[in-house]
């Protein structure tokens, strides 16, 4: 798996296109988590590759730890079934700066940036992206 991390509009959905190259294959799939939930795999998930954007916003609705694990495990399992597979996920940075006031927004960092962790520890590569430039983490 693969996690590209940053803050909003850095330039994190532009450089997934490119480095994935996405205008010259066919079977991948965008998820936007600012939209809606996720799908999660199963037999039918044929595609590619499979970028899961958004995290921040999925997790927001469900900040559940255990519920994110159980998620990030499946994509993983799924992933490591075929060679070919590669599940990206994007997530923004939401834990700079100042610490949020209310109970339900500190939650929500605090979750976001576990899931983060645990996500990382499942990913083969971390990439950050700040102004449109790429630091490779992992």
């Amino acid at each position: 798996m693969h996690f590209i991390v940053g803050g909003a509009f850095q330039g994190k959905r532009k450089w997934a296109r490119q480095y994935y190259r996405l205008d010259e294959i066919e079977s991948w799939m965008w998820c936007n988590g600012y939209e809606r939930e996720y799908v999660l795999p199963d037999a039918n998930t044929l595609k590619q590759i499979i970028i899961l954007e958004g995290l921040e916003a999925s997790i927001r609705r469900t900040p559940s730890r255990t519920h994110w694990e159980h998620v990030f495990q499946m994509w993983h399992d799924w992933e490591q079934g075929d060679d070919e597979r590669t599940v990206v996920w994007i997530g923004c940075d939401i834990t700079q700066g100042i610490v949020p006031l209310t109970k339900e927004e500190r939650n929500w960092r605090d979750v976001t940036g576990w899931c983060y962790q645990e996500l990382v520890k499942r990913c083969e590569r971390v990439d950050r992206v700040w102004c449109g430039l790429v630091e490779r983490i992992k």
